[in-house]
């Protein structure tokens, strides 16, 4: 059976909070700008920007941009760690229509290359300029590059006052994930998805312009999209947590307190990092009226301690994977804490649909397990440049309204119409909020010249949701007794060409990988 949320606001109507949903991205700069200008738009390293600065940041670095090529049908590479500039190239970037690919600066080259080369980037905007990429054609724009446009020379510009163009197809920006064919799928998210979903956050978080939203996720993932244009939608201040602090948990706790945090969203796991070396008992945090987590199942055990160390905060579960952005959300009483049933993932957010189906994707009964299927205007709509991947994952909804996306998650719903995830019908792995395929590791590994077999498997953890492990079996040397192993040079391998997330944390080399009596890798006697 079909289920949907029962609010429906629209896109083009008046909101609970009494203000109607804007058409364009930069539309929700202009609007806070005009209506809260003194008011902290972002705060960052004891830098402070206004919503009247950022505005006027924006308008002049998007004369820069629209100098070097940009506009819309354009894609351009998005490189940045968290900072002010970052806020500022990102919304010049929204201001010409251009299509941005957000990246991690830390990935590797080689990914890098696939990803611009995929994605036909022919402006490259970050904090350093990129390294052995062909194909960008124009200038390199960058913050403090000596042989690129220095970002800084925004500022002799006088501010663009035309109207912001949609980009190209209403595509806002191109995610890349991780591919299962050993080359990351770029997903295209629409306009329509981040206003939507923008809008829904604030208004059912009730987020206004007194509020202060951490950005903890990077900007290449969808989890931030929620921190950025929920905060510039409602005025409020956006405060990212620099990427030194993330891997203490102790710092962590401190800067909530220190910037008086009012609303955090991030992966389970950096919570769970929080709630066990993070002291929490020993910082001021409340001011902290919601704390939001999403992308890989959060252990009960570990949210019944954050609910007693938070009482005054409120607890929600956000569902969605990347193609549907936050599809399901899931206010976690006081009374679920005290039994041991998974966290559910809920009711599905306004204006989508959602149906349990089975394997020809026909809606199984009330509580029965079946795949996920999401339709609604958060749903992507499909990947680029890959006709056949999005014809496979979109298909006709049920109800006879456009597409569904197939989320290859495996769930079933309660009677009252709350859906419970129960694991993937697939090999992916869910791994510290991030999806992997483990096609694309082992791609990388099967291109080493000394690997013979490989294969990935996901081992359970009660802080990362998996660890990753990684079984090889080697072309030469004799594996049983140790000799020939190389895990060091075959990790060495895989950080020049996966993202430091897919990196495997086991290794276990095997003379040959374990055979089902199909001739398959066994994969359930791998992962024991």
């Amino acid at each position: 059976m079909g289920r949907s949320s029962s609010w429906r606001p629209g896109l083009l109507t008046q909101s609970r909070r009494g203000f109607f949903v804007s058409q364009t991205l930069y539309h929700l700069l202009q609007q806070s700008a005009s209506a809260h200008p003194a008011r902290p738009a972002v705060e960052f390293a004891g830098a402070t920007l206004s919503y009247r600065e950022l505005l006027d940041a924006a308008d002049r670095a998007a004369v820069l941009f629209l100098r070097y090529g940009a506009g819309p049908g354009r894609r351009m590479a998005f490189s940045f760690r968290k900072s002010v500039d970052a806020m500022i190239a990102l919304f010049g970037v929204i201001r010409t229509g251009a299509t941005y690919v957000p990246l991690d600066p830390a990935w590797p080259a080689e990914r890098v290359r696939m990803i611009c080369e995929d994605a036909g980037v022919r402006l490259w905007l970050g904090t350093e300029a990129p390294h052995n990429i062909d194909g960008i054609e124009t200038a390199i724009v960058t913050i403090a590059t000596d042989d690129a446009v220095p970002l800084e020379s925004w500022r002799q510009f006088p501010p663009d006052t035309g109207e912001a163009p949609e980009p190209a197809d209403g595509i806002a920006n191109i995610l890349f994930t991780s591919g299962s064919t050993g080359r990351p799928k770029g997903v295209r998210i629409t306009t329509q998805s981040l206003l939507h979903y923008s809008q829904w956050a604030v208004d059912y978080f009730n987020i206004s312009s007194e509020d202060r939203l951490a950005n903890h996720a990077p900007y290449h993932f969808d989890l931030s999209t929620l921190d950025i244009f929920a905060a510039v939608r409602a005025g409020a201040a956006m405060i990212p947590v620099p990427e030194g602090v993330k891997m203490f948990p102790y710092q962590m706790a401190k800067l909530i307190a220190d910037t008086r945090i009012s609303v955090w969203y991030s992966v389970p796991s950096a919570l769970i990092m929080m709630q066990l070396r993070g002291k929490l008992a020993e910082h001021d945090l409340s001011r902290l009226r919601h704390v939001i987590f999403a992308g890989e199942v959060m252990p009960k055990p570990a949210l019944r301690e954050i609910a007693r160390l938070l009482p005054h905060a409120t607890l929600t579960n956000l569902y969605g994977p990347t193609e549907t952005n936050v599809c399901t959300y899931h206010a976690v009483s006081r009374e679920e804490l005290a039994n041991d049933e998974p966290v559910p993932i809920g009711l599905p957010v306004s204006d989508t649909r959602v149906w349990v189906v089975d394997d020809a994707l026909r809606p199984v009964p009330t509580g029965a397990s079946g795949e996920l299927l999401v339709a609604g205007p958060t749903v992507t709509t499909g990947y680029h440049d890959d006709d056949e991947l999005t014809a496979r994952k979109l298909v006709p909804a049920p109800d006879g309204r456009g597409a569904a996306y197939r989320t290859g998650d495996r769930v079933r719903d309660r009677a009252d119409g709350v859906l419970l995830f129960e694991g993937r019908i697939d090999r992916m792995i869910k791994c510290r909020g991030h999806r992997i395929e483990p096609g694309e590791i082992e791609a990388a590994l099967a291109a080493h010249p000394r690997v013979k077999e490989v294969a990935i498997v996901p081992l359970p953890d009660p802080v990362f949701g998996n660890r990753i492990k990684a079984c090889i079996a080697l072309r030469d040397g004799d594996v049983e007794s140790g000799a020939g192993n190389d895990e060091a040079g075959l990790a060495a391998w895989c950080r020049e060409r996966l993202p430091v997330y897919m990196l495997p944390d086991v290794w276990q080399f095997y003379p040959a990988l374990p055979r089902t009596d199909r001739e398959k890798v066994d994969l359930l006697a791998l992962a024991r």
